[in-house]
């Protein structure tokens, strides 16, 4: 695509208000998602409470089951569509092309790994009596482990977004 061609695809002011106003509230979404399950994570590993344990863990599935693929996938678009149509492009600058690299991952990651982890224990959870704390094994601290590093990675795409870093990439062919 010539340079030519690129400068006359902009979107309206207004559109690209719009566009970039999805793009925030979806993003700061999944990141409360996270940061929301991230939460119920620690407080399900540290409490000595079997009904907490089985509040908080349990209730990680129903906050994120129904709303991760919506929201990364949102996410997702609505960056592709201002990184096509705006001066940023999605490889044209490191730092976009960073926050691109990090979303994909994040939004494959949500289905082969996190969904199911999540509805895994939501599953043992349930299956445990009441009264009693659950034994999660390994599955709660991958748990906690999914939710720091998906939060990690937010928070970085987040800082991109405002610091700009790194300059443009290199033309490519």
């Amino acid at each position: 695509m010539t340079i030519t061609a690129r400068a006359t695809r902009r979107l309206t002011p207004t559109r690209h208000k719009l566009l970039l106003l999805l793009h925030i509230v979806v993003s700061v979404g999944w990141l409360g998602l996270n940061v929301g399950n991230l939460t119920l994570a620690v407080t399900g590993l540290t409490t000595d409470d079997p009904g907490t344990q089985h509040a908080a863990l349990g209730a990680m599935y129903l906050v994120g089951g129904p709303l991760l693929i919506p929201v990364s996938l949102l996410t997702l678009v609505s960056g592709v569509l201002l990184g096509m149509y705006t001066k940023w492009g999605l490889v044209r600058y490191r730092w976009v092309l960073v926050k691109l690299v990090l979303t994909v991952i994040a939004v494959v990651l949500i289905p082969l790994s996190l969904l199911p982890g999540l509805a895994e224990l939501s599953r043992l959870i349930a299956g445990t009596p009441a009264g009693r704390l659950a034994d999660t094994g390994p599955l709660a601290l991958d748990m906690l482990a999914a939710g720091v590093v998906s939060t990690s990675m937010y928070v970085t795409s987040a800082v991109l977004s405002v610091l700009k870093p790194w300059g443009r990439t290199r033309r490519l062919a």
